[in-house]
């Protein structure tokens, strides 16, 4: 999902001082999570429905590529965003979310993904999605892009259901983001697995928001163009890992924002010194 978010470095920097004052929720509570939109779209709502549960829906014609969806941070990426949750690049980590699909009357493809990334455009992302055509679910997949390159989708796992479990593993060690299934609500591992292998290495080792997303798709199949796919996310999971909160203690914060404000400044005093020379 893209979206462009202008934060101030200078700004973020300014607030440190007072961020461990704050307190943010449990990254399980979808309240704390932020709606995105990409375009906005009439046609495509959102709602966070409990602590639990959101709710996302398409209605009657969504141009191809509208998605929405809800993510873990409030802007862009990491170091941009002042509220919300997010895993370190150096940290293994393992989630999961239930899903439920109802359509009544629905023409043409959705999407329904899950998945991770470091930022909100996508550029550098995984995770597991469901194909939907005329209401019928078609298949699940896995999804990966880098540098802004949609990699090979891999179809894999059980027949495609209405209702289930989506798995995503990232592997700081080895480098792999594992995408999976299950058809059970609640399971505690998904049935099937898939690997997209070496990811990290190919990414730029940024932090990593999770997100998850409705989309009016057009892949073999034209894109959504009458009805409604209503979409139930709900019992989000971290299986493995430990998320970091948003506001962070000044100390955490100052690495995450810190690092880009004095490469920035140090380049700037390098073009002041040509410029004498």
């Amino acid at each position: 999902m893209r979206r462009t978010v202008a934060m101030a470095v200078l700004v973020s920097v300014a607030l440190l001082g007072d961020a461990w004052q704050l307190h943010a929720a449990d990254i399980g509570d979808f309240n704390t999570w932020t709606l995105v939109t990409d375009p906005p779209h009439r046609g495509m709502t959102g709602s966070v429905d409990s602590v639990s549960q959101v709710t996302l829906r398409a209605n009657g014609a969504v141009p191809v590529a509208t998605d929405i969806g809800y993510q873990t941070v409030d802007a862009s990426n990491v170091a941009s965003s002042m509220q919300g949750h997010y895993f370190p690049a150096n940290q293994t980590f393992h989630v999961a979310v239930d899903f439920d699909v109802t359509a009544a009357n629905s023409m043409g493809l959705a999407a329904i993904g899950f998945g991770i990334g470091e930022n909100s455009n996508g550029t550098n992302s995984a995770g597991t999605a469901l194909g939907v055509i005329n209401g019928n679910p078609l298949a699940f997949s896995g999804t990966a892009r880098v540098g802004d390159v949609t990699q090979t989708p891999m179809l894999f796992g059980p027949a495609a259901t209405t209702s289930g479990r989506f798995f995503v593993r990232y592997n700081s060690q080895s480098g792999d983001v594992t995408f999976g299934v299950s058809t059970t609500q609640g399971a505690a591992a998904p049935s099937h697995t898939e690997s997209f292998v070496d990811l990290k290495d190919a990414w730029n080792g940024d932090p990593l928001l999770v997100s998850f997303f409705l989309r009016s798709d057009a892949v073999f199949f034209p894109a959504l163009s009458a009805g409604s796919v209503d979409v139930v996310l709900a019992n989000f999971e971290v299986l493995e890992g430990t998320p970091i909160a948003l506001p962070e203690p000044a100390s955490n914060a100052m690495l995450l924002f810190g690092a880009p404000l004095m490469g920035a400044l140090r380049r700037r005093s390098l073009d002041r010194h040509r410029t004498k020379q």
